[in-house]
């Protein structure tokens, strides 16, 4: 596939499109791996065991996300060095960001122990679900917390491939992942009757298969730049200076992302406490939620390859003239795909609730509150696309600064209309920290302009 043309001022639609559609679809099956286990867990004979996972994936999502820093910041400095036609660098930018992503999760295997007491300590406080969910969530924990080296790695692949250009073998490497977990869960969950045990195997291994195909993929594309061997430059893996370029990026990307990990997670503990029929019925919305809100994620997504490599050109003129029109371009695309999610999500979502759920308690407590997924793609679209953008710029600080003034708004928020409203609030509290979201970051907008002036 080749890549899109950096010797046009403009960007086209097609440009976008090529780049945003596979970047979408990998994105969107993400959280399929949660409705998956969701359904999965439906169809057997425990299926309050998804209250269960959904408290165990709030701690992998908030160590997870926390670390999704290393495919941002990946994808930003890769799209950066190939604008500017530095291949060494944009292999080494890969280097360093594997080899960061396998250490820390190999630190997370070795401290799981006191990782899973204390989380589940702090997920208790003031939760109304029960002892038996608690104790199964920490067999999940205990079974799925092994992938994390594999998986940590693969964010870093999965940001070189996006900056590359090949959101295609993103695409077939997430498809991958997704199917080969389908079949994990039915053999293991419905076929062996493991319950949560059984969604945790199933998806520990499909993270691992999904390491290597990224290995395989990335060959791929080495070969097609210069070949396998060569461009290798050990000394630049880890030169002081764009070392430290590469942890300063990290490092404020990596707040960021903790402080959006810890609010979902707020949310998932939040809803406990009104029982494990409501939290049950959260984890099935939170993942439609998560579903659309990455399936928008695509044209964000093509924005970073974009918007770098813009700024890596060495003709200032026209890496800006580009850098407006994938703003705008990418803007359009994605506000219009939000609109036809929300319109999908009013028409069939009662059919999706009874997919996903049993008839009964569960079923009816997610139907009651589906409106606010219904109008969750126009709430977060602004602040994923932006997103995007100030990702493939590298203006980590400002996305940190957007963050924290989200979060402190969000948690008062919560606790008062929760109070108020009961999970209705919590749901107003959560849609209102996705449109500050977007209004912080569109505030600092102007500052990457100014970069081409430099």
């Amino acid at each position: 596939m080749p890549t899109a043309d950096t010797h046009n001022a403009d960007v086209s639609y097609r440009d976008i499109i090529r780049l945003a559609w596979p970047a979408s679809v990998a994105a969107a099956v993400t959280p399929l791996l949660g409705a998956i286990d969701v359904w999965a867990l439906a169809q057997s004979p425990r299926p309050l065991d998804i209250a269960a996972v959904g408290l165990a994936s709030v701690i992998f999502s908030l160590a997870y996300w926390s670390f999704g820093f290393l495919r941002m910041s990946v994808a930003g400095l890769t799209a950066q060095a190939a604008g500017a036609e530095d291949e060494t660098e944009a292999r080494s930018t890969l280097v360093r960001g594997a080899v960061i992503g396998g250490a820390i999760g190999l630190v997370l295997v070795l401290l799981q122990l006191p990782i899973s007491a204390v989380s589940f300590k702090l997920l208790a406080v003031g939760s109304q679900a029960s002892s038996e969910t608690f104790a199964t969530g920490q067999d999940y924990f205990a079974i799925r917390i092994w992938g994390a080296p594999f998986v940590l790695a693969s964010y870093a692949a999965f940001g070189w491939l996006t900056a590359r250009g090949r959101t295609d073998y993103l695409m077939i490497v997430s498809l991958f992942i997704t199917g080969l977990n389908v079949i994990l869960d039915y053999w293991f969950v419905i076929g062996l009757g493991w319950g949560a045990a059984g969604v945790a195997a199933g998806t520990l291994i499909a993270e691992i298969a999904g390491f290597f195909a990224c290995l395989i993929f990335i060959g791929l594309v080495l070969k097609d730049n210069g070949g396998i061997t060569n461009h290798w430059r050990s000394k630049e893996f880890w030169d002081p200076a764009r070392l430290s370029r590469t942890i300063s990026v990290n490092r404020d990307i990596f707040i960021r992302t903790v402080l959006l990990a810890f609010s979902f997670a707020w949310f998932v503990q939040r809803g406990g406490a009104f029982g494990d029929v409501t939290l049950a019925a959260n984890q099935v919305l939170l993942q439609l939620f998560l579903f659309t809100g990455l399936a928008l994620d695509g044209t964000a997504i093509a924005a970073e390859t974009l918007v770098g490599r813009s700024l890596g050109m060495r003709d200032r003129a026209r890496g800006l003239a580009r850098y407006h029109s994938a703003v705008k371009r990418t803007f359009i695309i994605a506000i219009s795909a939000s609109l036809l999610f929300s319109f999908i999500y009013w028409l069939g979502g009662d059919w999706l609730i009874a997919l996903l759920t049993p008839e009964g308690a569960i079923r009816n407590a997610t139907q009651h509150y589906m409106p606010w997924v219904v109008i969750s793609p126009m709430m977060v679209v602004i602040g994923f696309q932006l997103d995007g953008i100030f990702i493939g710029a590298t203006r980590a600080s400002e996305m940190r600064n957007s963050m924290i003034v989200s979060t402190l708004v969000f948690i008062p928020a919560s606790v008062l209309l929760a109070g108020c409203f009961e999970n209705h609030g919590l749901w107003i509290a959560f849609s209102l920290y996705f449109l500050i979201r977007g209004a912080t970051l569109a505030f600092y907008l102007p500052r990457i302009r100014k970069s081409f002036e430099h």
